[in-house]
Formats: C-alpha cells, structure tokens, sequence
C-alpha cells in the first residue's frame, strides 16, 4: 500500500488526502528551515569516505527532487551525491524497484553493483527487487520476519557500513 493510499485510509474522509499533504508540506517545511533534517550517526563519515575512493552516489527518495535537494543542502550533503532522483521522477513509487533502477542507470551502473542504504521496509523491498545489495538502518520501526526474509543485511548505525566488506 503506498504512503497517499494509508494517509487517505487514516484520514477516513475527515480531511481529503491533497488538502492535508499541501499543509503537512508548508509546516514541515517551516520547520525544516528552521532545523536541518539530523544525520544519522556515522553519515557524513560514510559519504566522506565514499566520496574519496570516487564512488558514485544517488539519493533515491519517494519525496520530491526539488524538495530532498533543498533539504540535502540544508544538511550541507548534497555534493556528496552525483544525483537525486525523486519520487515526482518515476511513475511506480516505493516498493517498485523503479526508483532504484532509474537512479543505477542515471549512475551509469548496473543494479547488482550497487548498494543501497535504507531506512524503511518498503525502500528495502524496492531496493532488492531492482537487485542491489541492501543495507537497512533502521529509523522507528523494526523489520518484521518477513521482511527480514529477504535476506538484506541489517545495520545499528551507518558508522557500521564502513567496517563491513561488501
């Protein structure tokens, strides 16, 4: 179930689901000028030591180019990435590997030489359809069995990436 199809569902006719992404969208992005989104333990260590052996880099996010640009730049990481493709950039959003096939190809890459790093279930789900090696840290919510299931590597913190050998 995409994100819009579980807003819409939760909101149960008590708002329609466009009214309340436009308004969810100006007060985050209050906020987000305010506060820059936090890195994760161990990122910037991770991007730096990436970005030194010459290894091409994507942000591949279900949100909108221009907006996960704005808040790379925000977080001062943006050089580090070679693109950013955008959920507004594919057509099938997050479990669909397309988001992770269009942004190997943008690399110039093939899919099975890449490593994806993922927070959530559906990212980690879209990531090994296109078949990348997977590496999720998770943010609030655990994997479940099944998703577990699928065989990708589970990390605590991005710090862990660089000591393990892919």
């Amino acid at each position: 179930m995409t994100g819009k199809a579980i807003l819409t569902k939760a909101l149960d006719g008590l708002v329609a689901y466009d009214a309340f992404s436009i308004k969810w969208e100006h007060l985050i992005s209050i906020v987000m000028d305010e506060i820059p989104v936090p890195l994760k333990n161990g990122a910037e260590q991770l991007l730096s030591t990436l970005k030194g052996s010459h290894t091409p880099m994507a942000v591949a996010t279900s949100s909108d180019t221009e907006l996960a640009r704005t808040r790379l730049s925000d977080s001062k990481i943006l050089p580090y990435f070679d693109c950013v493709v955008g959920g507004d950039l594919v057509s099938k959003g997050k479990p669909d590997p397309e988001i992770y096939v269009t942004s190997a190809t943008r690399l110039d890459v093939s899919p099975s030489d890449c490593l994806a790093l993922e927070d959530s279930g559906n990212g980690v789900r879209s990531a090994v359809s296109a078949g990348m090696t997977v590496v999720q840290v998770p943010d609030m919510i655990q994997p479940d069995d099944e998703l577990l299931a699928l065989g990708h590597i589970v990390l605590k913190d991005l710090s862990e990436v660089i000591r393990y050998h892919f």
